[in-house]
């Protein structure tokens, strides 16, 4: 008897802000009308509720986080112990805590005051960012900080620091399909997602994440000011090995450009602190953008893999 392979693809982890594994046919069709295009009402974002009490879900779709399935014989489908994929940034705001951690780590108070998309970028020979530093008809303001957390005891000096948040996209198809597969699946059990999908980790970290530190870090580092980049356990794990600046904690706060706090997903789907890492930014760069040959053997068998997948002539595969 053949021995059936393994298929593993990455499907919805979070949906809402919720695992939609846990959820009967009827809370899955709510969901699923609110993922549709043109729905008139939006659902509230639980990640944002402890900043901004009412905030609803921006993200088109409403998908959070995915992570990998196995397909099982019956055709429906188990979650396999992979790192959960972080795809919305607004993830990593649940409870505030992640705020309140970088809060203790960069300026020693875990009550920071927090202030969202701070105009840093400006088209060069512009004259000021404009009056109170906001996009205008002349674009003079083009680029923004995530977050800015500042000390709450804000006379002088202003101690603050910058704060970034980095999700990770997705390649592949878009996920309307995969909103009718959960629909349609019976309750409290996971349909196997019906395309190929991954976390895309080169278009979030080297091609988008390292080039605003390149631009931001070097500036701030002028302004005695720190960088801090939050990301989750995954996209750490994408990167490549980042030398870390050694000494004693002030030591290496006061040495390093650029602090990572990597967080992690805990048994019930918390994302709670993981591991503070302080590193200069050259070293940093270097991480995200490290890269490495597949080999020759690995490489042409997947040219193989694609050529004999039927599914791929006319789509990735051109015979002429």
């Amino acid at each position: 008897m053949a021995i059936r392979a393994r298929t593993d693809r990455y499907g919805i982890a979070e949906w809402f802000g919720t695992d939609p594994a846990n959820l009967d046919k009827r809370e899955r069709s709510n969901l699923y009308l609110h993922s549709q295009k043109g729905h008139a009402s939006r659902l509230p974002c639980p990640f944002q509720q402890a900043l901004t009490p009412g905030a609803q879900c921006s993200k088109a779709g409403g998908v959070c986080s995915i992570r990998k399935y196995e397909e099982l014989p019956s055709g429906s489908a188990r979650t396999i112990d992979d790192e959960v994929a972080t795809v919305c940034p607004n993830r990593f705001l649940g409870q505030a805590d992640l705020l309140r951690w970088a809060g203790e780590v960069l300026l020693q108070t875990s009550h920071p005051i927090v202030v969202k998309e701070v105009p840093f970028l400006a088209k060069a020979g512009a004259s000021g960012a404009g009056a109170k530093g906001e996009d205008s008809d002349s674009g003079r303001a083009t680029g923004r900080i995530d977050w800015v957390l500042v000390h709450p005891d804000i006379s002088s000096p202003l101690r603050w620091c910058a704060f970034e948040t980095q999700a990770v996209y997705f390649s592949g198809k878009a996920m309307e399909s995969e909103f009718k597969s959960w629909k349609d699946a019976p309750s409290r059990s996971s349909p196997f997602p019906n395309e190929i999908r991954r976390p895309d980790y080169r278009s979030s970290g080297p091609k988008r994440l390292a080039p605003q530190l390149r631009v931001k870090v070097p500036e701030l580092r002028n302004w005695h000011a720190k960088t801090c980049v939050l990301v989750d356990r995954y996209f750490f794990n994408q990167m490549g090995q980042l030398q870390p600046v050694i000494g004693s904690g002030d030591d290496k706060l006061a040495n390093c450009e650029v602090v990572w706090l990597v967080a992690d997903y805990s048994s019930r789907s918390q994302m709670i602190r993981g591991e503070a890492i302080y590193a200069r930014l050259d070293d940093s760069i270097a991480a995200l953008n490290a890269t490495e040959s597949i080999g020759k053997v690995r490489f042409e068998q997947s040219l193989i893999d694609d050529i004999n997948d039927k599914s791929r002539l006319g789509k990735k595969v051109f015979k002429l």
